[in-house]
């Protein structure tokens, strides 16, 4: 069914089944550090969370800020991880060229995270 790249045939389909489990493995990676915010375990620190001067000023900030980062960060992982899905459907049901699969893939993980950041960066100013 399809050319090598699309119907899940030949190396191509081999590409897009990699490329959708690591949006999966991403998805599952920003979820996973995003839990601990959600129940405060993570304090104040340079290293893991979303650092801002204006979150670091003031613990009850980072709590809340990062309460908010993670709940954004869990609805763009499912968003990741819905896309993955999209993916393998659109390479196994459609004829769409291994190039195009290729691009779908690489919006499918860059948008997510641009929207995300944008969220955050929104929701910064008003702090």
């Amino acid at each position: 069914m399809g050319t090598a790249g699309s119907g899940g045939g030949g190396s191509g389909g081999t590409i897009i089944i990699f490329i959708a489990v690591s949006i999966f493995f991403l998805a599952a990676l920003l979820i996973g550090l995003s839990i601990p915010f959600l129940q405060d375990k993570v304090p104040p620190n340079g290293v893991y969370g979303f650092r801002t001067p204006k979150t670091l000023s003031d613990p009850a900030i980072w709590y809340e800020a990062n309460r908010f980062a993670a709940k954004a960060s869990i609805a763009v992982g499912i968003v990741m991880f819905v896309l993955g899905v999209v993916l393998l459907l659109l390479n196994r049901y459609t004829n769409l060229s291994l190039n195009t699969l290729v691009w779908l893939s690489v919006a499918f993980e860059f948008i997510p995270a641009l929207v995300l950041l944008l969220v955050l960066l929104l929701y910064e100013r008003r702090l």
